[in-house]
């Protein structure tokens, strides 16, 4: 990354004031810095300006170039993961690609109108049995959301113009799959109510559950242990458990006949969730059996 202008001319003075001819011909002073020594305005400021103003140009062009080539290698990268999520991720909805190509022109396109354009937020790829798949998702109040039919059968051609000759890919759009959460809370009474809320009327319980399902990495795995944690972190909550008596944790995908219990971890099919169902069991806590 170029060094500011500043930063390049201090480097060079600080080098120049500390050479034996130039400190007995000027009489410097080496307590003393070469701005306390010099005028902005003295010919020796002013061309070591002009010197660290052709540094910094250099620094500057050797940066973009590194980026220029950065760009060229990811664009020359095929068969990767990352270049089906990359491509996904560029799809722009309502525009036509530039012939024989696998790229749009966005000349005259600000960053804001291209944004609007791609609508394919979230995107994530694996590989099984020579077949890639990819789980795609808009994005809606910042959350993933199902793209819709007009939408996704874009995508769909897109995808079929620029994937590798002879690759496989399947495409996978889908709501958010279903979480059911059943919870044992014993809280602290001198902090939670018997609804689970403080002082100040809010239910932390509900909340950090909210917070856990909906801040999970789109693709990311969900885990009990994860969730448990969160949960006891609150200082109201003394002890927190699964409740199994009640159903415990399951889900399912949107297209599954019924829900499975998750044992420890589960990977959403669709790539996120939606808390269908969260009911807690709250129980006062009383560190004396009376």
């Amino acid at each position: 990354m170029a060094r500011s202008i500043s930063e390049i001319k201090k480097e060079m003075t600080a080098a120049f004031i500390k050479q034996r001819a130039v400190i007995e011909n000027y009489g410097l002073d080496t307590r003393k810095t070469f701005d306390q020594q010099f005028s902005a305005v003295s010919i020796e400021s002013v061309l070591f300006y002009v010197f660290a103003f052709a540094v910094w140009t250099v620094e500057v062009l050797f940066d973009k170039h590194s980026a220029e080539v950065d760009a060229r290698i990811e664009q020359l990268e095929p068969h990767t993961l990352r270049w089906y999520v990359n491509k996904v991720k560029a799809f722009m909805y309502g525009r036509k690609l530039v012939e024989d190509a696998d790229y749009y022109d966005t000349s005259g396109m600000n960053q804001t109108d291209i944004d609007a354009l791609r609508v394919v937020k979230y995107a994530v790829a694996t590989e099984d049995s020579t077949v890639v798949y990819i789980k795609v998702a808009g994005q809606k109040n910042g959350q993933p959301c199902l793209l819709p039919d007009s939408q996704f059968k874009a995508l769909r051609s897109y995808v079929n113009t620029i994937k590798d000759a002879g690759v496989s890919v399947v495409l996978r759009n889908e709501a958010a799959d279903l979480i059911q959460i059943n919870l044992v809370v014993y809280y602290d009474p001198t902090l939670m109510n018997s609804r689970g809320e403080l002082a100040d009327g809010t239910s932390p319980v509900r909340d950090v559950v909210q917070n856990v399902i909906t801040n999970l990495p789109f693709n990311g795995m969900y885990r009990n242990t994860d969730l448990l944690a969160a949960i006891k972190e609150i200082p109201a909550v003394v002890v927190v458990d699964i409740d199994s008596t009640s159903g415990g944790i399951r889900a399912k995908a949107r297209t599954a006949p019924d829900y499975s219990q998750v044992v420890g971890y589960n990977r959403p099919y669709s790539g996120y969730y939606e808390v269908n169902a969260l009911n807690v069991n709250y129980k006062e806590y009383k560190a004396v059996e009376q």
